[in-house]
């Protein structure tokens, strides 16, 4: 008979010889909601207690597959904060009805209101100072100081901005952004008990929509990458997608597999489910492409852009077809005598009415194109002949060559990094900048944008090949009015 893994397949944590996690799994025990051997274990590292008196960890992370328990891990580290620490405590979740039934876990424990008859634990009920509920935010404050938000996330990057807390946890972490982060990650750094904490619990991101999960998916490769003092992981993962039929797998990494979690739900998925969607659902797998978050960041995009970039200087367009050709995107880069480049997109539309449009607009272009860029499969050989016919220059055509692709890109990548390109922050630009996903280009490290559900790849592989012919380019033609 198979028995879950309670011991993590990956877990870092400094060395400590106390711990208040001992007493806080008691507590639980007590209220009718013994954790788990793996979620003690948790708890131990949670509460570890380091040489100054104060919290050891203040930055925790636990992934792990689907309906496994992570509130039955992160309730018992509530409780024990409000009811014994007095902490102030903010707990978010991307979806209400998760902030909800954490938030109901709790008042089962502390009644449903101040002096509430019918509580089933009466001396946790008399603790409670009140409840306060609203539309996105439950809130329950104790007699003793102790105080625990629970509100949603959603879209909002703003959410939290002014509070100041003790621990911060972050459920559904897997869809936790850059933005989100730069309005919560601060609540805690004048920790009122001078023992912040901040915890993010989730699953593998979603492949199609990495830019949700790029906070998390980058915590938790630093966390196995380089470790350190002050922060520690507890994870049950596969390496690879392998058999996802063995049950002992399903073993290994679902640590409560046998408790609350059921083999039956899992044999119903396993036959539903593509191979890798179960083995990033249920066995923890992080893909390649999970791992390779997306090359630019929105915070480090959103500061690049300007409301009145030049126009003046060489200006290079570039064309980027889909790889199965049903969309092509014209692009475009100013480098100015003096300042910053500036790209932009001229159009991306639909391969549906033909290449007739490409051709017509860059003829038009030639004389003040220093170069013009084409890459993709297909289309790009046509559009480089019918231009030709019409009389642009093959001095003035640049057909990039793997490498170059990969050059540019890391090249676009960079510039935004160190805030060395400019763009006037048009939509389409924006998702495809930041919503895309990376993807391996060739066998020694190169990558390349990828399409998502969200955003469409071409817009910012286009600009990137236009941005990079743009700084490397000899060609300086004479005219430089641009026509947008």
């Amino acid at each position: 008979m198979h028995k879950a893994n309670q011991q993590p397949t990956y877990q870092w944590c400094d060395s400590y010889t106390r711990t208040e996690g001992r007493m806080a799994a008691c507590l639980a025990d007590t209220y009718g909601l013994p954790p788990h051997p793996w979620q003690k274990l948790i708890l131990n590292d949670w509460l570890a207690i380091g040489d100054d008196g104060k919290l050891l960890n203040s930055l925790c992370v636990l992934p792990v597959p689907r309906q496994n328990g992570k509130t039955g891990v992160c309730d018992p580290r509530e409780t024990w904060g409000l009811v014994h620490r007095g902490e102030q405590i903010l707990h978010t979740a991307q979806e209400f009805q998760t902030a909800q039934k954490a938030f109901d876990r709790l008042r089962k424990k502390f009644g449903t209101r101040k002096n509430d008859p019918f509580a089933k634990y009466p001396e946790l009920n008399a603790l409670v100072e009140k409840y306060t509920t609203s539309a996105n935010q439950m809130v329950l404050d104790l007699k003793n100081g102790g105080h625990i938000e629970f509100r949603t996330r959603g879209s909002n990057s703003d959410m939290g901005r002014g509070g100041t807390f003790d621990l911060v946890v972050i459920d559904e972490a897997q869809s936790y952004t850059d933005a989100q982060d730069a309005a919560l990650s601060p609540l805690n750094s004048a920790a009122p008990s001078g023992s912040p904490q901040t915890i993010l619990m989730g699953t593998v991101p979603d492949p199609q929509n990495m830019h949700k999960g790029e906070k998390f998916a980058s915590i938790r490769h630093s966390l196995h990458d380089d470790p350190y003092k002050g922060a520690c992981i507890h994870e049950w993962a596969a390496k690879e997608i392998g058999d996802v039929q063995d049950v002992a797998r399903w073993y290994e990494t679902n640590p409560s597999l046998g408790f609350q979690l059921l083999e039956s739900a899992l044999l119903k998925d396993v036959r539903t489910m593509s191979p890798d969607t179960f083995a990033r659902e249920h066995l923890g797998w992080w893909p390649e492409t999970v791992k390779a978050a997306s090359a630019i960041k929105q915070s480090a995009w959103d500061a690049c852009k300007v409301d009145n970039p030049s126009k003046d200087g060489l200006v290079v367009y570039a064309v980027k077809f889909s790889p199965d050709g049903s969309r092509g995107t014209l692009a475009a880069c100013h480098k100015p005598d003096g300042g910053l480049p500036f790209v932009y997109v001229v159009e991306s539309r639909s391969m549906a009415g033909g290449l007739s449009w490409f051709v017509d607009n860059l003829t038009q272009r030639k004389g003040k194109a220093a170069q013009i860029v084409i890459d993709g499969q297909g289309n790009a050989q046509t559009l480089n002949d019918r231009l030709l016919e019409n009389g642009v220059s093959s001095k003035t055509i640049i057909r990039p060559s793997t490498g170059d692709a990969i050059a540019a890109y890391a090249s676009l990548a960079n510039a935004v990094n160190e805030r060395q390109v400019t763009h006037y922050g048009q939509p389409g630009l924006n998702d495809s900048a930041t919503k895309t996903r990376k993807r391996r280009i060739g066998t020694r490290g190169g990558w390349g944008f990828e399409s998502t559900e969200e955003a469409d790849a071409t817009l910012i592989e286009a600009a990137s090949l236009a941005y990079w012919s743009a700084m490397t380019t000899k060609r300086k033609p004479g005219r430089k009015a641009v026509v947008f």
